[in-house]
């Protein structure tokens, strides 16, 4: 059973004092918000249960329905002896009468006490003894072989967090009772054995960062509670707030100043790690507020920009009304079906609760706006673009489906497999691109579908051998990065296969109001590939009630097609092929795969309807657009006439149209491209705008006509290498006279160049902000 979260105030201590307490109240005032907080731990449902496991509780405090396994035999993830804390906290919320929602009649009922007691008696007796089991069980030449007597699991986390967060917690609960000394000592003894070793290291576990320093501060604080210690308390708080600050080291543990929460070195994790690191949050600060622990304006800067983040990463379900994190953010909890309550579940915080928390959160902080959204489940949208530098991920979003977008560099890994999870998740994050129109394209087919089609990727096909121990990898360069202006966006990729290095190439995501163009190009494959076919997968889904349409009519609607087409159009999702068609490979059907076999997931056997489509790639460049939510109609008149014009040469790739263009100007690639005015919507004449970056770059131009001779021109840029201090680009008409101004100041240098163009210095984004976009607006004054 899952771990639910201990996050949140509860209503009856909402109203909690504004003045800051003094040091001498603060214990108290954490002692009793905490023990109503944890008082509302268990699911509700468990309430129902107390009756039964009163009854079946043998002598020694067991329950034969539960998984005591321990040591080397032990499940590691999801370790079933949690079940028993599981038990005992119910039934101590119960006997405490601090939960509103459990009869008052339960309330310091002796029979609870002493089922709690008895339990207790039997964890703490067969506590283990050896420092060594704590991150070196099961380790022959450490002190805790297997065999070992006691309760210990191979997975340093248990001992570390899990088990003392859940023996704090029922502790706490009961501490008005006449426990026993005994009772009392295990009750302290099993959290401050990894309080105390908050400076050292775990074992296997090593030194504790990001969400793990704060999960055991927050464990200590509970210990500090029952053990009325206010120099633990306060030392706790400290540090657990220190931890909720930005970290500016790239592809370090913790929040990054772009709203992402990467964990585990370089994977991106807002959606499992960063949720429980959130979830704290909600219990520190609601429990904070008013005393001096309160979250200071550095924390409250971290915690804003990571919630507000959070929220990109947020989809919902338009059938269950359940809002869903984004497949790239949860990393190794992709492997467990929705049924298993882990990371794919439910975005496993509470709103209502992050709101009290947040409720004195002004200004530049406020998360008004966030909650808001959050809390009508999809109905008020979130639109736009947004670009995440430090994790090498985009999320672009209208009214109608969002889009997101996984990338590894130098600076950021891809997923990883850990405790038995996600053994065959090698090409995830190798430039993953999901949709969400519905919320349920992916929902519960991981244990089914084709691990060597995970969407959006560009590999070859079936390669490498999929296993465990060849899934986490960073990437081999540094040119990869995005570029917002909040609206649009753009992403590349420089990309070496990590593993083998038998595939390289350039990839370009441009996105635009009606999807996104992607633009691969230099695709080139050493000698060991051999004949294996280069292949862009277009998607790997949930099959929908639609047949499959291309530009010659339906596809059968089960087994496997082959065909050549410029256009397929599958769940209201089109698909065009700009240069070359499709070399499509189709399939729908029906696919079994085990859930066990990829994650301690016990699910076992199920078998789901899965559609993939991908392309063969035969040249060394290959261009389409992805357009989600869009009619067929519509698909194909932008294939008649297509709104956006892809660049792909020398070196530079791009799109523009619309009064827009988007350009990536890749190392050692060409430094100036030609755009013709008309195309662009910004002339009725047959003019062209040479824009020259003087180094490799991404940007994204747009333009407004104000009057008759000035057109504001906003330029927006980023370093994808995030290494340099400046950058500077030109721009040049061609056909009449011009002048150039800028309107914001923020350039360094304004030059006439002489070629005749105008030439712009920027100052780029340092430290934690080093890869974020910049904007400026010039204005060409025609003559």
């Amino acid at each position: 059973m899952k771990l639910n979260s201990v996050a949140g105030l509860v209503a009856a201590t909402a109203g909690v004092v504004q003045a800051t307490a003094s040091s001498d109240d603060s214990l108290a005032i954490f002692a009793k918000r905490r023990t109503a907080d944890l008082a509302q731990f268990p699911d509700p449902t468990w309430f129902s249960k107390i009756d039964s496991w009163l009854s079946s509780q043998k002598a020694d405090g067991t329950w034969s329905d539960v998984n005591y396994l321990s040591g080397c035999p032990a499940q590691r993830a999801n370790w079933p002896i949690q079940e028993h804390w599981n038990r005992l906290i119910t039934l101590g919320a119960a006997w405490s009468g601090t939960n509103p929602a459990v009869s008052s009649s339960q309330a310091k009922d002796p029979k609870l006490l002493a089922a709690v007691q008895k339990g207790l008696n039997y964890l703490f007796s067969n506590d283990y003894t050896s420092a060594d089991c704590m991150g070196d069980g099961g380790d022959a030449t450490k002190g805790c072989p297997c065999g070992t007597p006691g309760l210990w699991n191979t997975n340093w986390y248990d001992q570390a967090i899990l088990i003392p967060q859940l023996c704090s917690t029922a502790c706490l609960l009961v501490k008005d009772a006449n426990l026993t000394e005994t009772q009392r000592a295990g009750c302290e003894r099993i959290p401050n054995r990894a309080y105390a070793l908050r400076d050292g290291t775990y074992g296997t576990g090593g030194k504790m960062t990001g969400a793990n320093v704060v999960l055991i501060m927050q464990n200590s604080v509970t210990l500090a509670l029952f053990t009325d210690n206010s120099t633990i308390l306060a030392d706790s708080m400290t540090r657990a707030m220190a931890e909720m600050t930005f970290t500016d080291t790239p592809g370090a543990d913790g929040i990054h100043r772009d709203g992402t929460f990467l964990q585990h070195d370089g994977v991106l994790y807002n959606g499992n790690y960063g949720k429980d690191l959130l979830n704290a949050f909600i219990q520190l600060e609601s429990e904070a507020i008013g005393t001096s622990f309160a979250a200071d304006n550095d924390t409250r800067a971290a915690m804003s920009t990571y919630v507000k983040g959070d929220e990109w990463l947020i989809y919902t379900d338009s059938q269950t009304k359940t809002e869903h994190w984004d497949f790239n953010a949860i990393g190794r909890f992709v492997s467990f079906p929705t049924v298993d309550l882990q990371a794919s579940a439910d975005i496993n915080f509470n709103v209502s609760k992050l709101a009290a928390a947040t409720a004195d959160f002004q200004g530049q902080y406020a998360v008004n706006d966030t909650i808001r959204r959050l809390l009508s489940n999809g109905t008020q949208k979130l639109t736009g673009n947004r670009g995440f530098w430090a994790s090498d991920y985009m999320v672009h979003r209208r009214s109608n489906f969002m889009l997101t977008n996984k990338m590894i560099s130098t600076r950021s890994a891809n997923s990883e497999s850990v405790n038995g999870a996600n053994p065959y998740a090698y090409h995830m994050g190798h430039g993953t691109l999901y949709s969400y129109v519905k919320g349920n394209e992916y929902k519960d087919i991981m244990g089914a579908w084709d691990w060597n089609l995970v969407p959006g990727t560009t590999t070859l096909l079936n390669q490498p051998k999929l296993q465990a121990s060849q899934v986490k990898y960073y990437g081999l360069k540094d040119f990869v990065g995005v570029v917002s202006d909040g609206a649009f966006g753009a992403a590349v990729e420089d990309y070496v296969d990590p593993l083998t290095q038998n595939l390289s190439y350039r990839k370009s995501w441009f996105y635009v109001d009606e999807g996104v163009i992607v633009i691969t190009t230099d695709i080139k494959k050493n000698a060991t590939a051999g004949n294996t076919p280069v292949v862009t997968v277009l998607d790997n889904r949930a099959a929908d009630s639609t047949r499959a349409l291309v530009k010659s009519g339906f596809v059968g609607q089960q087994g496997e097609q082959h065909l050549t087409t410029d256009t397929l159009y599958y769940a209201n999702n089109g698909y065009l092929a700009y240069d070359t068609p499709f070399q499509l490979t189709l399939s729908q059907g029906k696919r079994s795969g085990n859930w066990s076999e990829i994650s301690t997931s016990t699910q076992g056997v199920e078998t789901v309807d899965i559609f993939s489509a991908y392309t063969t790639i035969k040249g060394n460049s290959f261009t389409y657009g992805f357009f989600p939510s869009i009619s067929s109609v519509k698909l194909l008149k932008e294939l008649v006439d297509p709104t956006w014009i892809p660049i792909t040469k020398n070196g530079i790739s791009g799109i523009y149209g619309k009064g827009r263009a988007s350009l990536a100007f890749w190392p050692g690639g060409a430094k100036s491209v030609k755009l013709d005015l008309r195309e662009l919507g910004w002339s009725s004449k047959a003019e062209t705008l040479t824009f020259t970056s003087d180094q490799p770059a991404l940007y994204l131009l747009s333009a407004q006509k104000k009057d008759k001779k000035g057109l504001h021109l906003t330029v927006t840029l980023a370093d994808p290498t995030q290494k340099l201090a400046a950058a500077s680009y030109s721009i040049k008409l061609s056909g009449q006279r011009y002048k150039v101004r800028e309107v914001d100041g923020r350039s360094e240098g304004l030059e006439k160049r002489g070629d005749g163009s105008i030439g712009f210095g920027v100052k780029l984004p340092a430290g934690g902000l080093a890869g974020s976009s910049i904007s400026s607006e010039v204005v060409l004054e025609l003559n």
